[in-house]
């Protein structure tokens, strides 16, 4: 592993993969497709106040040194560049968690969300350590394969009020533009969990209600992880259903549609998510996490791992992390 000079000069650092060294060794090697990605670009580096002028803005970013190519399949392009037909597009696509909706699982100070093995994990104690009410107590903790009950909640759209989350902007600025996404690639380490749970079909996440009321009726799904995850080591990936998300600025509504929703623009799709973990021993817990430990003060001890589920948007691209502790208390 190497960095290359990057001092002002542009560099095409191009190498064969284990894949294309094989296909050359037979004769059988051609290039059909290539991609573009931006994994080492710090976009915080383009300075528009550069005493020198527009033509400096971005010269922080073309002198950054950065690693030589590598050939292993797992190391290529984590963050793939988009093309859209649309010239003029202002605004894309982002995950945001929702935690306003009935049964929205709700993420501890840390940002993680609890994931129980057993039921026994939300004592008053445990629901205060993590920051919570008895009048909201099981939103803390995930049960392991549950299909009801507590479950992640994602929002894909426009996360800005600049332009107002109406269905005619929904249409113009989503629909238009293809980016409304219907399922979403869940990549999950396969030494902890099994599967993911997402939205069934017929779910709805609407505030249709009157006066902007809420209707969310989701149940989930289970969706064994057994698709290979090229870019990841020990991952695989399920897809899961990315429902439509309707809830909608209206004039005369009572309720405004950010009591519902977390995006202060117009709307794609929502993401429920649950996870369904293997059946872990005491040796995977002493190795990849910790064992007895007093997590709470509530006189129980805790054995966990820690994991992160990674998220993408089959359509719009875009992504987010899920911060896991997976939580079995011991008897």
């Amino acid at each position: 592993m190497a960095f290359l000079d990057n001092s002002g000069d542009i560099i095409l650092d191009a190498v064969l993969t284990e894949t294309g060294r094989r296909k050359l060794a037979r004769g059988r090697f051609a290039i059909k497709f290539f991609a573009l990605g931006d994994d080492e670009i710090d976009y915080g580096l383009y300075n528009k106040n550069h005493a020198s002028g527009s033509a400096y803005y971005d010269l922080e970013i073309l002198q950054t040194p950065i690693l030589e190519a590598f050939t292993e399949t797992n190391a290529g392009i984590n963050y793939g560049l988009l093309s859209h037909g649309n010239t003029q597009l202002l605004y894309m696509p982002v995950f945001k968690a929702n935690e306003k909706v009935p049964d929205a699982a709700k993420q501890n100070a840390n940002g993680l969300y609890y994931l129980a093995i057993a039921d026994g994990v939300t004592s008053d104690a445990v629901i205060a350590a993590l920051g919570g009410t008895d009048a909201c107590a099981e939103k803390y903790v995930l049960q392991s394969g549950a299909n009801i009950g507590p479950k992640i909640m994602f929002e894909i759209g426009l996360d800005t009020p600049e332009i107002a989350a109406t269905p005619q902007n929904a249409n113009n600025y989503l629909n238009a533009n293809n980016l409304v996404d219907g399922s979403v690639s869940v990549s999950v380490d396969t030494r902890f969990l099994a599967s993911v749970l997402g939205a069934q079909r017929g779910s709805i996440f609407n505030n249709a209600g009157g006066q902007g009321q809420e209707q969310i009726q989701i149940q989930l799904a289970r969706t064994p992880a057994s698709r290979k995850d090229q870019n990841l080591k020990n991952h695989n990936v399920a897809q899961v259903r990315a429902i439509r998300n309707q809830v909608f600025f209206r004039q005369n509504d009572n309720r405004a549609d950010t009591a519902t929703s977390a995006l202060a623009g117009p709307r794609a799709a929502a993401v429920a998510l649950n996870f369904d973990v293997k059946n872990l021993t005491a040796e995977d817990f002493s190795r990849y996490g910790a064992t007895s430990q007093d997590l709470f003060g509530d006189g129980n001890t805790y054995n966990y791992i820690d994991t992160t589920a990674y998220a993408t948007a089959d359509q719009s691209g875009a992504t987010t992390q899920v911060h896991l502790r997976i939580l079995k208390k011991n008897t």
